[in-house]
C-alpha cells in the first residue's frame, strides 16, 4: 500500500523510463545528456554523410538548374546591395533585368533568416555560406523530427527508424541541392509542430509565432502548405488531447445543470437527463472553438509579422508582372470549386514516392497511410490520415496550393513531417495489435481473425497495384522496379511479422519494425540512384571556372576607370550564359538579363514580340544574355566579357581566359533626344528594321506625338525635330508612311542551305521555306549569294513548325540558338518565330547546326547588312543623363538623383523597364512618365539644364508595414496575457506543492 502511495506522488520528471528508450550518460563531459541527444546527434552526422555520399563526392553541394542560376546568386546580390546601401528592406534591384521590382525575387529569400544571418559575415563567400547553411538545414531537419516524434510516447525503435525514413525523403535532400525554397523551410515547419505541442500543454505561444514568422519568410510560396499542414495536425491533436479538458468543462456543466434540477419533480428526469446530454456536447463544441481560437491567434500573428513580404510579394505578383506557369484555369480560382473535374479522385501514388518534385518516400508511406484510413480505431485517432488522403486525392487542393495555375506535387513537400509521423503511429499500432494478438491467440472468432488479417493485409495490396499502373511514367520509368520490390519487401516483413507469434524472438528480439526498417534502406538506394540519374551535380572545376575570382577583379578594375551609368554583361556557351544570368560580380555592375518565376511583364514582351530577341532556352522565364548587337547598343551594354569580338566592339583589354570589349557607341541608361517617332509609325515597320531604327531614333507614344507636332508652328516644322529628322532619311525605303524616317542598312539575300535526303538527315526545300528531318544533330554549312558589300550582320526570321509538338527543336545560326519547347512542358516558351541577328563570318560562309526533330521552316528570309553609322547613333546619344551618386545613393538605393542639359524641348529616354510605381521628379516637380520605346520610363522635358530623381515605390510596401506593426503588437499582448496566466497558475501549484509536501511528509512519518 506504502509504495502505491509513493507512485502517486512521485514528482514530475522522475518517472520510471518507458521500454525501449535508451539509458542516460553520466560518465565525465557527457553528465546531463541521455540517449536521445546521442540518437539526435547521429541523426545529424548521419545527414552529413549522406550529403557527402550522394552529391559532395561529384562535386559541390549546387546544382546546374536553379542553384547556380538563381538561389546563390539573388542570394549574393541581396547581401551586396545591403552592404552598399544599409537598406534591409529594399524596394527595387537596379541591377538586374534592366532595373526590377526586388519583390519579383522575394521568393529566393530577400528577407529569409538564414540569408540575412549572412550579413553578420561578409568574409564568407555567400555561394560557399548557401551551400553550408543547405547542409546544416537538411541536418537540422532530421533532428528536429526526432525530437518531435519522440514525444509521441512511440518506442525507441520506432522513433529512430522512422526518423530515418524521414531523412531518407528524395525530395529532402534532392532540393537542399536544387530548388532549395522547396526544402529550406522544414526546420521552421518542425519548429511550428513543436510549438503546436508546447502550445496545447503549457499554453505558450512564443515558439508557434517565430516558427510560424520563419516559415513564411523564408519560403512563403511553400508557407501555404505547411500551414494547412500545421492546422490538420493541431486540429487531430486537440481531438486526440484536448478531449480530456471537453469532457471535464462538460462534467462541470453537468453537475451545475443537476443541483438546479434535484428541485424538480420526477416527471423532469427524462427531460433533464436530454437537457444533460445537450449541455454536455454544447461544452465540447465551446471547448473546441475556444481552442481554434487560442490556437489560431499566434498563428495570425506570425502572418501578421510576415506581412512586409507578402503583400508587396502579392502586389508584385498579381499586379501586372509576369508569372511562370501555364495560366491559370478556365474561370479564375472560383471556377475550380465549380469544376465537377477538380473533386474527382485521383490515386496518384508517385505523388508520395520517391519522385523528388513530390513527397519522396517510399512505398511503405502509402501502405500505412491507407492502413490508418481503413484500420480499426477510433475516428478521432486516425482523422490526420483521413485529411492527408483527402488532400493528396483530391485535385482541388493540389491546384489551390498552385497558385490555380497548375497540379504539380511539389506543393505537398509540406506534408512531409506529418505523413511520417502517420508512418510511425501505424507502425506502432502494429506493435501493440501483434502484443495483444499473442496474449489472447487461442480466444476470439474465426471469421473475425480472417476479416481482420484481410483489412491489414489490404493496403499493401492497393499500393502495389497503384505502383504496377505507374511504371510507364517517365520520371518514374528508370527506378520503378525499386518501387515494386520495396512493396514485396514490406508485404513480405508484415506476413513475417504475423506468423511469428508475439512471445517468439529471433535471437532474443522482437520484429517489430521490419518493414520500416527495409523500407528505409530501399528508399536510401532509391535516392542514390535518383540522384545520380538526374545529372545536375556540378564538378569542383565548372564551379571554380563559373566563379573564377579573375572575373570579378576586372569587373572591379572596369568600374574603378569608368564609375559611369552603363551596363557590363558576360557572354559565353549555353552553360556559362544560363549560370550568369542573374550574377552581379560587383554592385556597380547592371545587366539586362533576369531569370526568375516573376518579372516585368512589358520588358519580356518587348524582348519576345516587339524587339525579337533568339530564345535560346526551354525554360520561357529565362531572359538570359543574347549576342545580338544591335540589342546590346539598345540597352547600353558598353562593356562585354566574352571570348570572341562581338560586332560593333573593340577590344578593350586581355584577361588571357577572357577578353574585354568595349562599345564603339552603346546607348546611355537615360538620356534626351528630340529624335522621335511614333509608336504607329514603328510598329509599321518588319523585322530587322524595328531593330535598326531604335539605333536613329527613339519611339514615343502616338499621342505625346501628337502634342509635339501640334506645338510647332507650321513655318518651324521642318527646322524642328521630327521633321529636321525625317528631312535626313532615306527616300527610297518602301514601308509605307514609315519610309522617310531612316536609311536601312541591310537588304535582303538569299541563304541557300543545301538539299540532302540520306538515312539519317532530309532537308527539302519547300515554297517559302524548308522541310528538316533529323534523327540526330547535324551542323551544314550554307551560302549567301549577292551579300552587299562591307556587310558584318546577318539577320534570318522564319516560323517554325514542329512536327513532333512533344518533343524539344532547336536551331542555331552562327552559335545563335533559337529553341521551340515541347508543348508539354510547364514552362514552354511557345517560341515558334525564330530571329537571328548574328555577326557574319569573315569569308560569308554561315554555320548551321539543326538539332534532333522533323519540322518544317517557313517564311524563311534573310538580310545582310551592318549598324546604322556612328554619326547618327551618336547624335542621337549626345545628350546623355550623368548620375549623382550612382545607383546606390539615393532613397536607400531605390532611387536615383542625375542632371542633364537639353538643348532643345524633347524627352527623356531610358531603357529602363516601364513601371507605373516609379515617380519622376524634374527640378523638383513631379512629371508624368509614359512606356518609351514601348516598354521602358520616359517623360517629356523642357530644355535647359536640370536635376532629375526617379524613385521607386513598391505597392503593397505601406501597407505591408503596417500589417508587421499589427502583428507584433498582437504577439506581445499573447505573451503578455500568457505571462500573466502563467504567474496566476503558478501561484496556485506553489499552493498544491506545499500540500502535496505535506502529505508526502505524512505518509514518510506513518
Amino acid at each position: 500500500m506504502k509504495k502505491e502511495i509513493l507512485k502517486e506522488i512521485r514528482e514530475p520528471g522522475k518517472s520510471r523510463k518507458k521500454k525501449g528508450q535508451p539509458k542516460g550518460r553520466r560518465n565525465g563531459f557527457l553528465e546531463g545528456l541521455t540517449g536521445k541527444d546521442f540518437t539526435a546527434a547521429g541523426l545529424f552526422f548521419f545527414s552529413l554523410l549522406l550529403c557527402r555520399l550522394f552529391v559532395l563526392q561529384y562535386g559541390v553541394f549546387g546544382s546546374s538548374i536553379d542553384w547556380i542560376s538563381q538561389h546563390s546568386t539573388l542570394a549574393d546580390y541581396f547581401r551586396k546591395r545591403f552592404y552598399a546601401t544599409g537598406n534591409l528592406f529594399p524596394d527595387f534591384a537596379w541591377n538586374l533585368g534592366g532595373g526590377q521590382n526586388i519583390y519579383h525575387f522575394a521568393y529566393y529569400g530577400l528577407l529569409s533568416p538564414t540569408m540575412l544571418l549572412s550579413y553578420l559575415f561578409p568574409f564568407i563567400p555567400m555561394d560557399l555560406w548557401v551551400m553550408g547553411s543547405s547542409a546544416l538545414l537538411y541536418a537540422a531537419d532530421a533532428v528536429l523530427f526526432y525530437q518531435w516524434i519522440s514525444k509521441k510516447g512511440l518506442h525507441y525503435g520506432n522513433c529512430l527508424f522512422t526518423s530515418l525514413f524521414f531523412t531518407c525523403s528524395t525530395a529532402l535532400l534532392y532540393h537542399s541541392y536544387n530548388q532549395l525554397m522547396f526544402v529550406n523551410y522544414m526546420p521552421f515547419l518542425l519548429l511550428a509542430l513543436l510549438g503546436a505541442d508546447r502550445h496545447f500543454q503549457k499554453r505558450k505561444s512564443g515558439l508557434l509565432i517565430l516558427s510560424v514568422l520563419g516559415m513564411i519568410l523564408t519560403s512563403f510560396y511553400f508557407s501555404v502548405g505547411g500551414l494547412l499542414a500545421l492546422t490538420a495536425y493541431a486540429v487531430t491533436e486537440y481531438l486526440k488531447c484536448g478531449t480530456e479538458n471537453a469532457a471535464y468543462e462538460a462534467e462541470q456543466e453537468n453537475r451545475k445543470v443537476s443541483r438546479n434540477q434535484k428541485a424538480g419533480a420526477e416527471k423532469k428526469q427524462m427531460a433533464g437527463e436530454k437537457s444533460s446530454g445537450t449541455v454536455e456536447a454544447l461544452a465540447g463544441l465551446r471547448s473546441f472553438f475556444g481552442a481554434a481560437i487560442r490556437f489560431a491567434l499566434p498563428v495570425l500573428a506570425g502572418i501578421l509579422l510576415s506581412g512586409i513580404l507578402l503583400i508587396p510579394s502579392a502586389a508584385a505578383l498579381f499586379g501586372g508582372s509576369g508569372e511562370g506557369g501555364r495560366g491559370t484555369a478556365a474561370g479564375g480560382i472560383a471556377g475550380l470549386f465549380t469544376d465537377p473535374a477538380m473533386w474527382k479522385p485521383q490515386f496518384l501514388i508517385l505523388r508520395l514516392c520517391y519522385t523528388p518534385y513530390g513527397i519522396g518516400l517510399s512505398a511503405f508511406a502509402g501502405v500505412a497511410l491507407l492502413g490508418r484510413v481503413i484500420g480499426k480505431s477510433r475516428l478521432r485517432e486516425k482523422l490526420l490520415s483521413f485529411l492527408l488522403l483527402v488532400f493528396f486525392c483530391i485535385p482541388l487542393f493540389g491546384y489551390l496550393l498552385n497558385g490555380g495555375l497548375y497540379s504539380k506535387d511539389k506543393v505537398f513537400i509540406p506534408f512531409l513531417p506529418v505523413l511520417c509521423a502517420e508512418v510511425g503511429l501505424y507502425v506502432e499500432n502494429q506493435l501493440v495489435r501483434k502484443r495483444e494478438c499473442g496474449k489472447n491467440r487461442s480466444t476470439g472468432n474465426f471469421k473475425r481473425k480472417v476479416m481482420t488479417e484481410l483489412r491489414e493485409l489490404f493496403p499493401y495490396l492497393i499500393v502495389l497495384i497503384l505502383m504496377w499502373n505507374a511504371k510507364q511514367e517517365t520520371y518514374f520509368e528508370p527506378y520503378w522496379h525499386l518501387g515494386i520490390l520495396d512493396v514485396i519487401c514490406v508485404t513480405a516483413c508484415y506476413l513475417a511479422w504475423r506468423w511469428f507469434p508475439a512471445k517468439k524472438q529471433l535471437r532474443g528480439r522482437e520484429l517489430p519494425f521490419l518493414p520500416l526498417v527495409f523500407s528505409a534502406v530501399i528508399l536510401a538506394f532509391a535516392g542514390k540512384a535518383i540522384n545520380q540519374e538526374k545529372h545536375v551535380m556540378i564538378p569542383r572545376k565548372t564551379y571554380e571556372a563559373l566563379t573564377d575570382s579573375k572575373i570579378a577583379a576586372a569587373i572591379r578594375e572596369i568600374r574603378a576607370e569608368d564609375p559611369g551609368w552603363y551596363r557590363m554583361e558576360q557572354y559565353g556557351d549555353g552553360g556559362q550564359n544560363l549560370a550568369n544570368v542573374n550574377r552581379i560580380w560587383d554592385i556597380g555592375q547592371n545587366v539586362s538579363t533576369i531569370y526568375s518565376s516573376a518579372y516585368n511583364a512589358e520588358y519580356k514582351r518587348f524582348r519576345d514580340e516587339t524587339y525579337g530577341i533568339n530564345e535560346a532556352f526551354r525554360n520561357r522565364m529565362m531572359q538570359t544574355v543574347s549576342d545580338d548587337p544591335l540589342f546590346w547598343q539598345f540597352m547600353g551594354v558598353k562593356y562585354i566579357l566574352a571570348e570572341t569580338r562581338p560586332e560593333g566592339y573593340e577590344l578593350y583589354r586581355d584577361y588571357g581566359d577572357f577578353q574585354v570589349y568595349r562599345a564603339i557607341s552603346a546607348a546611355p541608361v537615360a538620356y534626351v533626344t528630340d529624335q522621335v517617332v511614333s509608336e504607329t509609325e514603328y510598329k509599321s515597320l518588319p523585322y530587322p528594321q524595328n531593330q535598326e531604327i531604335l539605333e536613329t531614333a527613339a519611339v514615343i507614344p502616338d499621342q505625346e506625338m501628337r502634342k509635339t507636332t501640334a506645338a510647332i508652328p507650321d513655318q518651324e516644322k521642318s527646322a524642328e525635330s521630327v521633321d529636321n529628322f525625317r528631312a535626313a532619311a532615306d527616300s527610297d525605303t518602301k514601308n509605307g508612311s514609315v519610309g522617310p524616317l531612316f536609311h536601312s542598312c541591310f537588304q535582303k539575300v538569299n541563304l541557300e542551305i543545301p538539299e540532302t535526303d540520306q538515312e539519317d538527315l532530309r532537308i527539302q526545300k519547300t515554297a517559302d521555306g524548308y522541310e528538316i528531318e533529323t534523327k540526330k544533330s547535324v551542323t551544314v554549312s550554307a551560302t549567301l549569294p549577292g551579300t552587299a558589300e562591307g556587310a558584318t550582320l546577318l539577320a534570318v526570321s522564319f516560323e517554325v513548325e514542329n512536327q513532333k509538338a512533344s518533343h524539344d527543336m532547336f536551331i542555331r545560326i552562327n552559335g545563335q540558338t533559337n529553341r521551340l519547347t515541347g508543348i508539354n512542358h510547364t514552362y514552354a516558351n511557345g517560341n515558334t518565330q525564330f530571329n537571328y541577328l548574328v555577326t557574319m563570318k569573315e569569308d560569308g560562309t554561315v554555320f548551321i547546326r539543326m538539332g534532333k526533330g522533323h519540322y518544317i521552316l517557313k517564311n524563311f528570309e534573310t538580310w545582310t547588312g551592318m549598324a546604322q553609322p556612328l554619326e547618327k547613333t551618336e547624335q542621337l546619344y549626345s545628350q546623355a543623363v550623368t548620375l549623382i551618386g550612382g545607383t546606390t545613393a539615393t532613397y536607400g538605393g531605390d532611387g536615383i538623383t542625375g542632371v542633364v542639359s537639353a538643348e532643345r524641348d524633347g524627352y527623356l529616354i531610358t531603357s529602363i523597364p516601364y513601371d507605373e510605381n516609379f515617380v519622376l521628379k524634374v527640378d523638383g516637380k513631379e512629371t508624368l512618365l509614359f512606356r518609351a520605346n514601348t516598354a521602358f520610363l520616359g517623360a517629356k522635358i523642357p530644355s535647359g539644364e536640370h536635376k532629375i530623381v526617379l524613385v521607386y515605390h513598391a505597392p503593397g510596401r505601406t501597407a505591408g508595414s503596417w500589417c508587421s506593426l499589427m502583428g507584433g503588437m498582437l504577439a506581445l499582448i499573447l505573451v503578455i496575457c500568457e505571462k500573466k496566466k502563467q504567474q496566476n497558475g503558478s501561484e496556485r501549484a506553489g499552493e498544491s506543492k506545499m500540500l502535496q509536501k505535506q502529505r508526502k511528509y505524512y505518509i514518510i512519518r506513518v
